[in-house]
């Protein structure tokens, strides 16, 4: 099953629960049609049928027979994976939904590399996402999550709990749930506890970042991580953004963080952008001018006298 596929599928059997009895029944019968129907597997399982037609096959052909959340899980896979693997996606998605039905666990395959995990996390947050309405919802996510990740890059002993293969998966998704159960919204807990279960313990605060832009991109915005020497005011804060959204060519949404040894000024990072306004980087600057400019003893030894 295509990682974007079992991440989605993750994320709505999660939200299902017990309840998943029903959709476990329609996905089975869904896979046993797609194995009989030779015209069927040929309209969804083909390369050279558009996305957007194979889509509308899902919801003309089965609207009718099966339930919103069928239809969501099996329309999600045809746009996330090849055409070619849809039948073993959907033999995944049905696979997934009948074991948690019946109590079973799927056999541990052991955390998956950087770019399998941030397409399974993407799959997933798509499915949460999808019931976080309105912008400022998404921002109080995007914030939530963006303070929780400068909360483990900065906390040494957190850091380590979660970024170290030793601690088992379900004591570091423990601990991510017990800090943020009580201080943020359900989406940002269920997002950074996914998140702490999948990927290579290493690699947990990269994905946090990756989900953080994630989440911004729902509201069609780039976040801004600003370092800076000292407190900002919201006026500065919204200067910063104008500034940066003029430059970048796209909304750009600041987060801000306190950074003493920069001395003064500030770092924005945005994308692959930086931009360093900070005091500490003029002073580097300037003694690079100073040292590039004046002699070394030995010229200064053999430079001859001035004679004025």
């Amino acid at each position: 099953m295509h990682e974007r596929v079992a991440g989605y599928t993750d994320a709505v059997l999660e939200e299902l629960g017990a309840k998943v009895g029903p959709l476990a029944g329609e996905l089975e019968a869904f896979g046993r049609l797609l194995e009989r129907s030779d015209d069927l597997r040929f309209g969804l399982a083909n390369s050279n049928t558009p996305v957007h037609v194979r889509r509308a096959i899902i919801e003309e052909l089965l609207g009718n027979k099966l339930s919103r959340t069928a239809l969501d899980l099996l329309s999600f896979a045809v746009q996330s994976g090849p055409a070619a693997e849809y039948v073993e996606d959907v033999a995944g998605i049905a696979g997934a939904a009948v074991a948690r039905r019946d109590g079973m666990v799927l056999r541990d395959e052991g955390p998956l590399g950087r770019t399998a995990a941030a397409q399974r996390l993407e799959g997933y947050a798509t499915a949460v996402l999808a019931g976080v309405r309105g912008e400022r919802h998404l921002g109080e996510v995007e914030d939530e999550l963006f303070r929780f990740m400068r909360t483990v890059r900065g906390n040494d002993e957190l850091n380590a709990v979660l970024t170290t293969s030793e601690v088992p998966v379900q004591t570091r998704q423990a601990v991510v749930h017990d800090l943020l159960a009580r201080r943020a919204t359900p989406a940002t807990v269920r997002l950074a506890t996914y998140t702490a279960a999948i990927g290579r313990p290493r690699d947990y605060p990269l994905l946090l970042e990756g989900l953080v832009q994630r989440v911004a991109s729902e509201a069609n915005r780039q976040v801004a991580d600003v370092r800076s020497a000292a407190e900002m005011t919201e006026a500065q804060r919204r200067r910063l953004a104008a500034a940066l959204t003029k430059f970048a060519g796209y909304e750009v949404d600041v987060r801000v963080s306190s950074d003493p040894g920069l001395l003064g000024g500030f770092v924005a990072s945005v994308g692959d952008m930086v931009f360093d306004a900070s005091l500490r980087r003029r002073l580097e600057q300037a003694r690079g001018l100073l040292f590039a400019s004046s002699p070394s003893p030995s010229e200064a030894a053999g430079r001859a006298p001035d004679k004025s």
